[in-house]
């Protein structure tokens, strides 16, 4: 059914849910009013996709502070203990949303996403605070108050200094640009000022609750039946360790080695694709196609696609927009495809499987198909220009060879695995009609070559003469020939010119009007012409960045580009390589500056040292998770990197922190180290545990949003399993190696100068 379509556009900065509900409300006012027969029928609006997203966000977060509360419940054995951790959790996530209101940051899925990946560590700071406390009061002698204090003032400098780590860790999430920045620095914000609010709260109200309700006598750890189990199992490894330090050690650059292999072979893309779950389908006839047979292909496809039971609506669009905003040629149809919840595709269908159906059903000779999705094209086309996942240009002086050399790029890149529907723009062989005045016979006749010219103008292309105004309304009045004078070789010549004398000559006297090929459209950028080719590419099979590297080898090898033509890649692939660019100069200055925090913190460069090498195995379990789940390296998992360093230094400072005070304490290193470790094991188990646990229900979500989740996720949850090992087992072993040397070399060099 043919119809009339039309857009809303909305402000920047308005919420789009407001806007879409008044539109609504809008359309049922005008509706009685409209003529019989005519009704206005929404086809497709964001409302569905931002409830989605953000409804399965807020189940997920509250699936995760009753996970986190149920780990501290578990590992303190204590009512009110774990009440007060729990508390730092909704007030923490309270915080979070008055930071996001004040600085009108909207609720969206990175937004809420920041809150969600921050749950298991915010109550990392209150966990250390209150166990620390719980077991002072258990063992002290102290009035109550003043071994809370003690308590507090042992850990609390620990604790400013790991989140401000932390804090500061995300530092290369906040210098992000261009889209990556827009997409992240929301979900830095919101996690940043969740952990600075949780760090505030651990301590000064967390120490005020402990005073107030740890009445009675506490038990000790060893009393609970969890703790005790983690003690007999963690004292033995550790003597084991800090006795064969060098097998330990060989261990742990064996397990860094090989965790190269999943590292070398995880492929890449910019960021996991949104399922927006509506499809774009953007198919392209060759040039000089004509509207009626445009409008053809259009029907066939849409009835096609309409026959698919997954499919609740198909609308189709074509014709070109008089405004530069929108230059799409009359060639490109943009026809978008409703599809039905889930539940109702057939059984094993899948959301790329369906595509590459589509696509199958859809192959027409000299039409091209490119998939993609409404929010993500928009933000293609506006960012670079590119609809699909990679496009290339090819830039050159003469158009003729840009489009030979876009055609064999097309042809090089379709060999390549992965690639679907690899489409050259073909600017040239749009007919035009091409009128040559021979300016003799014209001045043999004492006509004018310009008054030739206005004449056609008129007469076949139409002139604007003056403006009707009927009410508040405004509409240009057209002159032109009727159709039958000018639908024709024939017709137009016989267009009359008159001539000063009075006569009038046709206007095949005076020029020769003949059909020529030319170029479509003739896009050009930093006054270079281009022609682009767009690759669509199945991520199931290959990950974008992949592709472009092997893309770019092949061109390279195959294709011999003349003087003065070369050839840029754009799409989602520049984006990514941007977001690399950037975080590979601001990582290792972020790094730089913790190491600064760690040596203002310990007064010692080989405990800040310790720390930072440490961080490469935090690495490994995120590596090895993200290769069994099977998630490509993204902006979006590099910044789940970027967190779990963060927290991996967090469990560190504190174990480091009371490494440095027992040994001070004793000659014998080894009991000091043992005795110190035994103290943090339950506090670093219980923080590893809730920060896994609490993250366990984004890696199991399968809601909107949850593609962009699931990835920032998994580094953490696969880091903290090596980063506990980490703190538990290497940390206590290097630290008392180096301590043990240290030693060593001062008594020599007091037995040299006895």
């Amino acid at each position: 059914v043919e119809v009339t379509g039309g857009v809303v556009l909305m402000r920047y900065g308005e919420n789009p849910l407001k806007v879409i509900e008044g539109v609504k409300e809008k359309i049922k006012e005008i509706t009685p009013g409209l003529p019989p027969g005519v009704q206005i029928v929404p086809f497709y609006d964001r409302t569905q996709l931002i409830n989605r997203a953000t409804d399965n966000l807020k189940q997920t977060l509250l699936e995760e502070i009753i996970v986190a509360g149920v780990i501290i419940l578990l590992f303190l054995g204590h009512f009110r203990s774990s009440l007060i951790v729990s508390i730092a959790l909704p007030m923490g996530v309270l915080i979070s949303f008055l930071v996001m209101y004040y600085l009108k940051i909207p609720s969206n899925i990175m937004s809420l996403g920041g809150i969600a990946i921050a749950i298991g560590v915010m109550v990392d700071a209150g966990i250390v605070m209150t166990e620390n406390i719980s077991r002072h009061l258990a063992s002290s002698r102290e009035k109550r108050l003043t071994t809370v204090i003690m308590a507090s003032k042992e850990v609390g400098s620990a604790i400013f200094f790991a989140i401000l780590i932390v804090v500061v860790a995300f530092i290369p999430v906040f210098s992000l640009r261009g889209q990556a920045g827009k997409l992240f620095t929301p979900l830095a914000f919101t996690k940043t000022f969740a952990m600075l609010g949780s760090a505030v709260l651990a301590i000064t109200l967390i120490p005020v609750l402990c005073s107030l309700f740890l009445k009675g006598k506490m038990r000790p750890p060893e009393k609970n039946l969890l703790n005790r189990i983690m003690m007999r199992l963690y004292e033995p490894v550790l003597r084991f360790s800090l006795k064969h330090k060098i097998i330990v050690l060989l261990i742990a650059l064996i397990i860094l080695g090989v965790s190269y292999f999943p590292f070398s072979v995880i492929k890449s893309e910019f960021m996991p694709p949104l399922n927006e779950g509506d499809l774009l389908f953007m198919p392209v006839l060759l040039p000089g196609a004509s509207l009626t047979t445009v409008m053809d292909v259009m029907k066939k496809q849409d009835m096609i696609l309409k026959s698919f039971p997954e499919v609740e609506m198909v609308v189709g669009k074509l014709g070109r927009a008089e405004s530069p905003t929108d230059p799409a040629p009359v060639s490109m149809i943009e026809t978008i495809v409703r599809l039905k919840p889930k539940k109702m595709w057939r059984k094993g269908m899948t959301r790329q499987k369906l595509i590459n159906e589509f696509n199958d059903a859809l192959r027409i000779p000299g039409v091209s198909n490119i998939w993609t999705q409404p929010i993500r094209n928009r933000i293609d086309m506006l960012a670079t220009g590119i609809q699909t996942p990679i496009g290339v240009k090819v830039f050159g002086e003469d158009l003729e060879k840009i489009e030979e050399l876009a055609i064999r790029v097309e042809n090089i890149v379709r060999e390549i695995p992965g690639a679907r529907n690899p489409y050259a723009e073909r600017i040239g062989n749009k007919p035009y009609i091409e009128i040559e005045i021979d300016r003799k016979e014209a001045a043999r006749y004492g006509v004018k070559v310009g008054d030739i010219q206005h004449l056609i103008m008129t007469a076949i292309g139409g002139m604007n003469v003056t403006t009707t105004v009927e009410g508040r309304e405004r509409y240009p009045v057209r002159i032109r020939y009727m159709r039958e004078l000018r639908d024709s070789f024939e017709a137009m010549e016989r267009i009359f010119v008159p001539t000063p004398s009075g006569a009038q000559i046709p206007l095949s006297q005076l020029a020769v009007i003949k059909k020529v090929p030319g170029p479509a459209k003739i896009a050009g950028e930093n006054t270079m012409p281009y022609v682009r080719v767009f690759v669509d590419v199945n991520t199931d099979e290959v990950g974008i960045v992949d592709f472009v590297n092997q893309a770019q080898k092949a061109v390279r090898e195959k294709l011999d580009l003349p003087q003065g033509y070369y050839i840029s890649w754009s799409g989602q692939y520049e984006y990514e390589m941007q977001a690399r660019k950037r975080l590979m100069t601001v990582v290792p200055i972020c790094i730089f500056v913790i190491f600064l925090l760690l040596y203002i913190k310990f007064k010692t460069v080989s405990a800040a040292l310790i720390l930072i090498f440490s961080l490469p195995f935090a690495f490994v379990g995120g590596v090895w998770l993200q290769f069994l789940l099977g998630f490509k390296f993204s902006t979006a998992v590099w910044v789940g990197y970027i967190a779990l360093f963060g927290v991996a230094v967090e469990d560190g400072v504190v174990m480091v922190d009371f490494l440095i005070k027992y040994c001070r304490k004793s000659t014998d290193i080894v009991e000091s180290v043992v005795k110190a470790a035994l103290l943090r094991v339950r506090p670093i188990i219980m923080t590893t545990a809730t920060t896994i646990l609490a993250l366990l229900p984004i890696l199991m979500s399968t809601g909107t949003g949850s593609e962009i989740m699931k990835p920032i996720a998994a580094p953490t949850v696969g880091g903290m399993v090596t980063a506990t090992v980490l703190n538990l087992i290497l940390v206590p072993v290097v630290f008392s190696w180096v301590l043990q040397g240290r030693l060593r070399k001062e008594k020599d060099m007091e037995n040299e100068e006895e």
